[in-house]
């Protein structure tokens, strides 16, 4: 016949498990080896400690790189994003394309609506932006002000046109008093720096502006 088991092993038991699922107060009967529940006590409070840091530290790094306004990044990642783009293309010979689009129309917009008007459309077309691109392999951006940007990573020429396409459509659906966008699209070409392929789907976004709006313009025939 084996040992008898210490009285109050079951409530041990039952703290260690109501510890281990996330209980903060735990009233503990009395029993023997009272040092083992302090310890899983202050084994739990660090790491629940630990978790909130990671969860405060994500939160400031989500903040740092996101626009409040749209949801999209901001600026300042778009850079971070292309170099590092840059940088795996050249490793994999993949293709990447930009487009970048402003807004036809807005400040008469703003002048005629007012501001907060302004930023339900500028949230809005934040929300197209999103659902137009490809989830968990393109990135959308507001660059600044009515001015956004996609980074189409693998996109060839072609494909990007679609997606622009389906952006320039969408926001023309949309019922916004007369707001369009002028796109203009770049593909990567091996003579491209990072400034040479902002510049070239910026260009061709000018192009697209002062030739009427409400249109994608490509940085190649």
């Amino acid at each position: 016949m084996g040992p008898k088991p210490c009285e109050g092993s079951e409530g041990l038991d039952n703290a260690i498990q109501a510890l281990k699922e996330g209980a903060s107060n735990f009233i503990k009967k009395p029993f023997e080896n009272e040092h083992l529940v302090h310890t899983v006590n202050q084994t739990l409070e660090k790491y629940l400690t630990l978790k909130e840091k990671e969860k405060l530290e994500e939160e400031v790094r989500r903040l740092s790189i996101t626009d409040d306004l749209t949801s999209l990044y901001n600026h300042r990642y778009f850079f971070k994003t292309l170099e590092s783009e840059l940088v795996r293309r050249k490793r994999q010979k993949t293709s990447l394309s930009l487009i970048m689009f402003d807004l036809d129309n807005f400040k008469k917009f703003n002048d005629s609506y007012g501001h907060l008007e302004g930023d339900r459309v500028l949230k809005r077309i934040g929300e197209i932006v999103s659902h137009s691109i490809r989830s968990n392999v393109d990135s959308g951006y507001r660059y600044g002000g009515d001015e956004f940007a996609a980074l189409l990573i693998g996109a060839t020429r072609d494909q990007a046109l679609h997606i622009a396409e389906r952006i320039r459509s969408t926001i023309e659906e949309a019922g916004f008093e007369k707001i369009t966008v002028s796109i203009g699209l770049a593909e990567f070409k091996e003579n491209f720096d990072l400034e040479g392929f902002v510049k070239s789907a910026d260009d061709a976004m000018y192009i697209a502006k002062h030739s009427g709006g409400n249109k994608v313009q490509t940085n190649s025939p």
